[in-house]
């Protein structure tokens, strides 16, 4: 990942947070595979399963702490954390990323928990993985920094701020496709981010600043606007006393 900001390199990546996220991600990949791997233990107590089909409540957290179920997915994953976990913390702060991704796994966890209830999608398949958290990453990064360079493949540059909304627009046709329960975590999160930076930044309370303007300006485009004169004096009779036209208007 390349940018023309300065302190976002690859070597910086490496920071303790994601060192920590990593090995802990990796050291839990491991226990799923020597304990029998996909549809072992480990998964059937822990993975996201359908309402009323092994699903425990604490699935909706210990999910997001599995990875896999392939090796290539799970290194896939702990890739998009080296890139984006660093400069997304560096930027926001350990607390107001922790918040971040707090609000956007409650955002993706009860909507698809709703929709799974009612019906709307589908949980065929157990979800596991941090692939809704990693796409609220995405989003994050690229519209905290839009204007820095990632370079897909290492060969085509994207500015970051396209990526975050083009990794939006693919969760959600994924979603739109698949209509399960792994699709709606990742387009909710990506959209809980997306949700949270917009209050911070305060987009929210502009958009609605406007909108109430607009409300104003059309009460106000309902009233006929009078054009009035000015009003006629006459000079002082000779009593003292000042004579005021027909025309005059009493305030």
């Amino acid at each position: 990942m390349s940018n023309g900001l300065p302190g976002i390199d690859l070597g910086s990546n490496w920071t303790p947070l994601t060192r920590n996220v990593i090995v802990t991600l990796f050291a839990i990949y491991v226990v799923q595979l020597l304990a029998g791997g996909e549809g072992g233990p480990v998964q059937q107590l822990f993975a996201w399963y359908d309402f009323g089909a092994g699903f425990h409540p604490w699935q909706v957290a210990t999910a997001f702490l599995l990875s896999g179920p392939s090796p290539l997915s799970a290194v896939f994953e702990w890739l998009a954390i080296f890139f984006f976990l660093a400069p997304v913390a560096g930027m926001l702060g350990n607390r107001r990323l922790a918040q971040a991704l707090g609000v956007s796994w409650l955002v993706s966890v009860v909507v698809a928990a709703t929709l799974v209830a009612t019906g709307v999608v589908t949980a065929a398949y157990p979800f596991m993985g941090v692939g809704p958290l990693v796409a609220a990453l995405v989003g994050l990064f690229g519209f905290l920094m839009p204007n820095a360079v990632i370079r897909i493949y290492f060969v085509l540059p994207i500015k970051a701020v396209w990526i975050a909304w083009g990794t939006g627009l693919i969760a959600f046709l994924f979603f739109l496709y698949a209509r399960d329960l792994g699709t709606s975590l990742t387009f909710f999160a990506w959209g809980g981010a997306a949700a949270w930076l917009a209050v911070q930044n305060g987009a929210l309370r502009r958009l609605s600043l406007r909108w109430k303007k607009r409300q104003i300006e059309r009460r106000l485009s309902r009233f006929e606007v009078i054009e009035g004169g000015r009003t006629e004096r006459r000079p002082p009779a000779p009593g003292g006393k000042r004579e005021s036209s027909r025309d005059d208007w009493v305030h």
